[in-house]
């Protein structure tokens, strides 16, 4: 059994620095999922959740679209942590990709994937073993992989997607302990000040409300134009990156 730090410790450290700094976007945060629904993710896939991201989604099942306090911000430097119902949803898109003859199954795309560091994940342009938790709702992902390359291990932390001929790895060799190590890391470093900045009021227009679609095809046909914002609440204020910061910079 992996040894990680106890996710409802994690959990707990991230909403008190929320509770403090930035309530609206703690507001966000749903509560634990269901037993049942967890079962159902698990015979959709055929295989059964990282143990640390099933006790972290038992826990918090994702951030609501927006919150009652108006909040749209993503979690993660305005990437969004999805549900896992929302987690299938996008999961079961690009399984239909796996199979498009232009992208998934197309052999000169795929010849062309790269992995950092090499060989740790699998040269595909789409698997149905990256499993996306976190999304910047363009069509790209932080998540974990379920069926890595030779160099890689099961459940390592990645950054994956429509825009990412080069896969990347956060947290190497971390294994099943990934995802609860890197969470970790992210609320070491909010309590410590590092690497982000609270900003004020931004002109970026904000979400335009509409999170139905998944993947990518919503944001390719969005008939306004553009991708979709992810600005915090009216007149709040919005958790941003301060300069580099560890992977963050590769999204």
């Amino acid at each position: 059994m992996a040894s990680y730090p106890p996710l409802q410790h994690t959990w707990t450290r991230l909403q008190a620095w929320l509770s403090n700094e930035y309530t609206e976007l703690g507001d966000t945060l749903n509560y634990g999922v269901q037993a049942d629904v967890l079962a159902y993710v698990e015979g959709q896939l055929g295989a059964s959740l990282p143990p640390a991201v099933r006790e972290s989604y038992l826990v918090v099942d994702g951030q609501e679209p927006e919150s009652s306090s108006g909040c749209s911000e993503g979690l993660f430097f305005g990437l969004t942590l999805l549900p896992l119902e929302d987690v299938m949803a996008e999961w079961m898109f690009w399984r239909e990709v796996d199979h498009d003859a232009s992208t998934g199954a197309n052999e000169q795309l795929r010849a062309q994937m790269r992995s950092v560091p090499p060989n740790w994940i699998r040269r595909e342009y789409s698997c149905r073993g990256w499993l996306p938790l976190v999304t910047d709702r363009t069509g790209n992902y932080l998540g974990v992989d379920l069926d890595p390359g030779e160099g890689g291990a099961c459940g390592q932390v990645i950054i994956f997607g429509r825009d990412f001929d080069t896969k990347v790895v956060l947290r190497q060799g971390e294994g099943d302990a990934g995802w609860a190590s890197w969470l970790a890391s992210f609320v070491d470093d909010l309590e410590g000040g590092i690497g982000y900045e609270l900003t004020g009021p931004q002109s970026d227009g904000g979400s335009d409300g509409s999170d139905d679609n998944v993947g990518y095809e919503g944001y390719f046909f969005n008939p306004s134009g553009g991708a979709r914002g992810h600005g915090g609440a009216d007149g709040g204020q919005t958790l941003r990156l301060n300069g580099e910061y560890k992977g963050w910079s590769v999204l």
